[in-house]
């Protein structure tokens, strides 16, 4: 059999086809190249605005930052004006206990079991201080160069009984002083 010759309106047909698959390949590369370039365009504006929160995140953090150090070394300063003023009262109580002392004789001392209580007291309310009874303290720690830490010694007088209390205070009112201080800036960390 013989093929079949093409009639106009056959050719009209196979040209309209043939248009239409045109079409449709061109729709199909046209689209496909505005998506690639569309989603390119949306990472990009993805990618800036991140990297823009990124930026005022980290200029927030920065000025927290600097915030918290300026509270921070106001904090010190406090801190440094309070131990002062507590080393400057602890010196005029230690120069008072020579007046108040002034006539009680020389040989008259604490006696042994009131220099034992007067330093289990303060064991009391100060774990960790040195005990009395011996060189060194408790357990045989080395002993402490600090007077408040220290105790009163076996047949200390009554001025040193004084001396030791008046430190050891000023020690008890410098560590509320430190923890104040460490609470606010605690405090202001968790805001």
């Amino acid at each position: 059999m013989m093929p079949a010759i093409p009639t106009t309106s056959n050719a009209k047909a196979v040209t309209i086809l043939a248009s239409i698959v045109a079409a449709l390949i061109l729709a199909a590369v046209c689209g496909w190249w505005g998506w690639t370039r569309g989603s390119a365009s949306a990472r990009n504006e993805l990618k800036a605005e991140y990297a823009t929160n990124l930026a005022d995140a980290y200029r927030e953090a920065v000025i927290k930052q600097q915030a918290e150090a300026t509270r921070a070394g106001a904090l010190a300063a406090e801190l440094i004006t309070t131990k002062r003023a507590i080393e400057a009262e602890r010196i005029n109580l230690r120069g008072r206990i020579v007046y108040v002392t002034r006539d009680i004789p020389a040989d008259c001392g604490l006696p042994d079991g009131a220099v034992r209580l007067w330093n289990e007291t303060r064991r009391l309310s100060a774990p960790g201080v040195l005990q009395a009874g011996g060189p060194g303290g408790a357990a045989g720690q080395a002993p402490s160069a600090s007077a408040a830490e220290a105790g009163v010694q076996p047949g200390a007088s009554i001025a040193d009984g004084l001396a030791n209390w008046v430190d050891y205070v000023s020690w008890c009112e410098g560590v509320v002083g430190q923890r104040n201080s460490l609470q606010e800036l605690v405090r202001g960390w968790a805001r």
